[in-house]
């Protein structure tokens, strides 16, 4: 078992997969997280935490605040209601990580 709020990479993108219903898989001939974003589309690499096309609206959609420095940390910090606040390397990070802590429990099998 692993702490959510500490996941990164691929780890953390299949979580926020599972967070918000999305199917992702690896094709036999590439070693990157992929998903088929509509059917009949070509699958297309899966990756919130690193691409703002894919992470930026879930951070709008469910409206997570983020800071920079929060109580002297010198990280991100994302804040969901009612009372996560998470840290990250990476605004996309820290808030893919309170995505999955809102959705998902505290630790979680990977």
């Amino acid at each position: 078992m692993e702490k959510a709020s500490e996941l990164s990479g691929v780890k953390l993108d299949i979580l926020v997969a599972e967070a918000i219903g999305i199917d992702v898989f690896y094709p036999d001939n590439h070693n990157k997280l992929s998903y088929v974003p509509r059917p009949g589309m070509k699958p297309r690499e899966w990756a919130p935490s690193r691409f703002w096309s894919q992470g930026g609206p879930l951070i709008e959609a469910h409206k997570i605040d983020l800071n920079w420095g929060w109580e002297e940390l010198s990280e991100w910090t994302a804040s969901l209601e009612p009372d996560i606040n998470v840290q990250g390397k990476t605004v996309l990070e820290a808030a893919m990580r309170a995505l999955i802590c809102l959705k998902l429990p505290s630790y979680v099998q990977v």
